[in-house]
């Protein structure tokens, strides 16, 4: 009975935070991809209560930060981090003080950290592209690298973001989640938060390993993305290189590093009185901050058109500036910050049926960007992007990212397009020489 009677407020306070989720996140959650039902199954299987721990305000505290930064960074990544975390402070009100697991399963959840793998990814692509290609070329085959392609015998394979190898960066955190969950439910010992990351760090480059084995399989055996062998092949990598690595150090891991949680001194929990207030008052944060997330977003045009010699200059919605010269297409995209997503010429293309070829990252007119060929039927394009804040200019998200954080100046993602290489050549120098970057952002 008391039992039922701790479960029922706990499920109408669920019902709560999942009508919010609903309401407001409805148009951001992925709710039938693969990572929510992983990360949605997993988070019954690692969850572990403190029953003698009760009412702890930990996730209260944490939940009302991440709130208050939320109006602050308007960002709906970050109204899900604000759900989570009050969904953990509800379990530990009704179960008691719960482990780590669940938070870091639900957190992967958020789809912004499909597109940390789809974006971020870049370099390692290219990266695991030649490393592909000098391995098969050891073992005798005819293999030449341009980029994300590899070309053996006149047939091209390209290394993608949708390469299911890839895709499963999430899957195979996940599972490695849940490989722990499950070895310290059965040991009763607990792995402390460094080594849990050191776990999910190890995680990742097994899965980088795994990827390279799949690129180098499906080009010694020819296998094309038309074939369900490709993905496949995804699967039996996926098991062979990470899954079975992790399933079967998991519970060594615990074994040797795990410790049994210390007993601790009884304290009274805090009055229900108090934890239901706190409950109240964050669920009323969390709704104000749900309804200015679904508000009508302001559509930012550019205020002025810059001038620029030889363009006709389109200002666009959301400080999107179109230049256009002779057949050549150039986008100025301006950031907001250092944590907001960028308007990503690999979505923006694909989103118009192009489909991105020999992506490589090289000096054009001296400055270091990513360059590739577009391809739809018949149709190709060459397209460059990098990013520049009038005075830097560089391919890496790392690096414009990091200095847009240090000195706080504005970056902008640049995005030239023509009908041959050459073209996209001049028309490079020819925003370089007119300073479009630095017109369209207004620095003089």
């Amino acid at each position: 009975m008391d039992r039922l009677q701790r479960l029922i407020p706990a499920l109408i306070w669920t019902a709560l935070y999942a009508g919010i989720a609903l309401y407001a996140l409805d148009d951001y959650m992925e709710w039938g991809s693969n990572g929510f039902i992983l990360g949605a199954a997993t988070v019954p299987v690692v969850l572990r209560a403190d029953a003698g721990q009760k009412r702890s305000l930990r996730y209260f505290y944490a939940a009302l930060a991440c709130c208050l930064l939320a109006w602050i960074i308007p960002a709906k990544t970050m109204l899900f981090a604000t759900l989570v975390l009050a969904l953990c402070f509800l379990a530990d009100s009704f179960f008691g003080k719960i482990n780590t697991l669940p938070m870091m399963a639900m957190m992967l959840m958020a789809p912004v950290f499909q597109y940390v793998t789809n974006i971020f990814t870049f370099p390692i692509r290219l990266h695991l592209t030649r490393l592909a290609g000098g391995i098969l070329q050891l073992a005798g085959r005819d293999v030449t690298s341009e980029g994300n392609m590899l070309m053996l015998n006149g047939t091209e394979f390209s290394v993608d973001p949708a390469c299911m190898g890839l895709s499963m960066m999430i899957t195979a955190l996940l599972c490695g989640i849940a490989a722990i969950g499950i070895a310290q439910r059965k040991t009763g010992k607990s792995l402390p938060i460094y080594l849990l990351l050191a776990w999910m760090a190890f995680i990742l480059l097994l899965n980088t390993g795994s990827n390279l084995f799949r690129i180098v399989l499906l080009v010694q055996f020819h296998i094309l993305p038309d074939n369900i062998m490709h993905d496949v092949m995804g699967i039996f990598c996926l098991g062979l290189y990470v899954l079975v690595p992790v399933f079967y150090l998991a519970p060594r891991l615990v074994n040797r590093f795990g410790k049994v949680p210390a007993e601790r001194p009884v304290h009274p929990p805090h009055p229900r009185y108090m934890v239901l207030q706190a409950h109240l008052s964050l669920a009323a944060c969390i709704f104000l901050l749900a309804y200015k997330t679904t508000l009508p977003r302001e559509i930012i045009f550019a205020t002025k058109a810059p001038t620029i010699e030889g363009y006709a200059v389109t200002p666009l919605k959301d400080e999107v500036t179109k230049l256009e010269h002779e057949g050549a297409l150039v986008y100025i995209k301006k950031i907001k910050d250092c944590y907001y997503t960028d308007h990503h010429p690999t979505i923006c293309w694909q989103g118009s049926g192009f489909a991105f070829k020999k992506v490589k990252e090289e000096k054009i007119g001296g400055i270091s960007m990513f360059a590739s060929t577009l391809e739809k039927g018949a149709e190709r394009l060459y397209t460059a992007w990098w990013y520049d804040n009038g005075s830097l200019q560089t391919a890496s998200q790392f690096e414009w990212r990091w200095n847009a954080l240090t000195t706080r100046s504005r970056f902008a993602l640049v995005n030239v397009t023509a009908a041959s290489k050459e073209a996209l050549i001049a028309e490079i120098g020819r925003i370089s020489k007119g300073r479009a970057v630095q017109r369209t952002m207004g620095l003089e």
